[in-house]
């Protein structure tokens, strides 16, 4: 069963989350990119399924995970092109967030028809994903204080583990928002999400 678009979109949340960006090649540009690639979208996976069973372990193994990356982005950091380099350090983010894509603030703009890839950390189920992403529409913001750009950009295809943890992340969201207006109303709301 596919969820189209539009049933995506109604799972749609404003938050702040810890995240980086940056941009990518379409298609990896090496062949050892490329395989790197396969890998790291394989463990992603596995770690996505490991979080099910235990969160425990697999917030160790996203540790690891993340720590072999810096040391490579250190090992190649000097002689990169700098816009295609590592991700800049993660920063707490205004963000759009649905099934479908994402919008989210940044310092530096990226034009449409790019491509990016997005560390994200879904707190609200602990977990840390890499998205990647077509940008579809760049903004200038429109807060003085905070020059910058708006983008959004929608979800690549094959990547149905990451987008089914945006999803869960949005739900969580949501259902956290009822329990508070439920609150404010003096109504408690059960929780359904219990094992």
């Amino acid at each position: 069963y596919e969820m189209s678009d539009n049933q995506r979109d109604f799972y749609r949340i404003q938050d702040r989350l810890l995240m980086a960006w940056r941009f990518v090649e379409a298609e990896a540009v090496t062949e050892s990119e490329s395989a790197l690639s396969t890998v790291n979208r394989e463990l992603e996976e596995e770690l996505l399924e490991l979080h099910d069973e235990s969160p425990e372990t697999a917030r160790v193994f996203t540790l690891l995970n993340r720590k072999i990356e810096l040391l490579m982005s250190y090992g190649q950091g000097a002689d990169k092109p700098t816009n295609l380099g590592g991700f800049c350090d993660k920063a707490l983010v205004d963000v759009s967030l649905s099934g479908s894509g994402m919008g989210y603030f940044s310092a530096t703009n990226a034009e449409e028809g790019s491509y990016v890839e997005v560390i994200l950390s879904l707190e609200s189920i602990d977990v840390e994903i890499t998205v990647r992403m077509i940008i579809i529409e760049t903004r200038i913001s429109a807060d003085a204080e905070n020059p910058g750009f708006w983008l959004r950009g929608r979800f690549l295809e094959d990547q149905d583990k990451q987008v089914d943890a945006v999803v869960a992340h949005v739900n969580q969201r949501q259902f956290e928002q009822l329990q508070r207006r439920a609150k404010a109303n003096g109504t408690p709301i059960e929780d359904t999400n219990e094992d």
